[in-house]
């Protein structure tokens, strides 16, 4: 798994919806409560392969999500400059995602 624990599970947070109940469980457990994949494994009566397997699909899904949409990064943007309180920077980003091809 190429992506940390802390990037995946940000990933999570804006595509979650798009993944299968089976990804977004295991993610969810894996990322969010740092379970290990036995206990995943031992808590939704599956394999650790199975869960591993779960994982990896889920990640991967995540990663081309993010690749084609680049959601999770106009949200962080947003969020930098609106904490910063710079409203020229919101639009500057704002205008640059609409625009984007």
């Amino acid at each position: 798994m190429a992506l940390t624990k802390i990037r995946l599970s940000q990933l999570l947070q804006v595509y979650s919806r798009l993944l299968t109940d089976k990804q977004r469980d295991a993610l969810t457990m894996y990322c969010d409560c740092d379970c290990s994949l036995s206990e995943i494994a031992d808590e939704v009566g599956v394999s650790r392969q199975g869960v591993r397997d779960a994982i990896v699909k889920g990640e991967s899904a995540l990663v081309k999500l993010e690749d084609a949409l680049a959601l999770a990064q106009l949200y962080e943007q947003l969020s930098l400059a609106v904490e910063r309180e710079n409203k020229e920077q919101v639009f500057v980003i704002a205008k640059n995602f609409v625009s984007k091809e």
